[in-house]
Parts: C-alpha cells; sequence; structure tokens
C-alpha cells in the first residue's frame, strides 16, 4: 500500500528479491493516483494496482455523487510508470478485458465475476464459458498490452 511509509516499501521490495518474487504496489485511498503510482516505482515495485476500493465506491455512491473508475485515470497511471499496471475496483467484465487497451496489460477480475455483490455468494451464470471469453479476448492483446 503506498500509504505505508516508503521504508516499509523498500523492505517488502527488499524481502522480495530475497525471495525471487515480484511485488505489487497498491494505490488505494490517495489523494493523487498518478503520484502515488510513481512513489510505488520509485521504492522498487515491480507493479502497480490501481485501486478504486470497495468501500470507497458504495461510500461515495450512499453520498449520491458520481462513483469514480479506475478507467478514469488508468491512461495516466500507465504513462507515469515504467512497470506494468492493473486497474481493479468496480469494473465490469467487459471494462476488465479492455484495460490492456489503456495499456494495462495485467487483467484482474474480481467481484463482478465471482460474487453476487448483494449477497457476497458465488456468482450465478455461465463461470467457464465466461472465463473462456475472458482468456480469449485478454490474450488478443498479446503478452505486454495492446497491438501498436
Amino acid at each position: 500500500m503506498e500509504r505505508a511509509h516508503p521504508d516499509n516499501i523498500k523492505c517488502v521490495v527488499q524481502a522480495g528479491h530475497d525471495f525471487n518474487i515480484k511485488v505489487m504496489g497498491d494505490n488505494l485511498g490517495v489523494a493523487d493516483m498518478v503520484a502515488a503510482a510513481r512513489r510505488l516505482e520509485e521504492c522498487g515495485c515491480d507493479f502497480v494496482i490501481h485501486h478504486i476500493g470497495y468501500d470507497e465506491r458504495r461510500g461515495i455512491a450512499a453520498a449520491g455523487q458520481r462513483i469514480p473508475s479506475p478507467l478514469d485515470q488508468l491512461q495516466d497511471i500507465v504513462a507515469a510508470v515504467n512497470v506494468p499496471v492493473q486497474a481493479v475496483g468496480g469494473l465490469s467484465i467487459e471494462q476488465a478485458i479492455s484495460t490492456p487497451e489503456y495499456g494495462a496489460p495485467l487483467v484482474v477480475l474480481g467481484a463482478p465475476l465471482t460474487i453476487d455483490a448483494d449477497a457476497f455468494k458465488a456468482a450465478e451464470g455461465d463461470l467457464e464459458g465466461t472465463l473462456r471469453l475472458i482468456c480469449e479476448k485478454v490474450h488478443d492483446y498479446g503478452d505486454v498490452g495492446p497491438a501498436e
């Protein structure tokens, strides 16, 4: 979490290097997400997670305000760093599969695919077919993001 002290992040990154594990840094809950992504990279994180949290989205919706999407700033985040980026938080399956178009090649499928948000139970529908479609669409982008 970028909100942690930079020395905490650097220690985690060092531990990752010691064990040959890559480290993901998350910009959840910060005022300037672009600057936070830069700081995560500067601290040595191998990936940046650009993240709008579930509770944050619920609180904003309850206040009657527009709910932000990770897609709102995704291109700015990608442009600000030289490490791979993933976007998380409130994305539909279609939006998640489109993140490589923004230059974010790491696709995450969370709540829209796996749980029913109202009951916190397994989502209904053709999970296997949906996963096959997602894999097909994402693999169309290749290994590093969108085609030039």
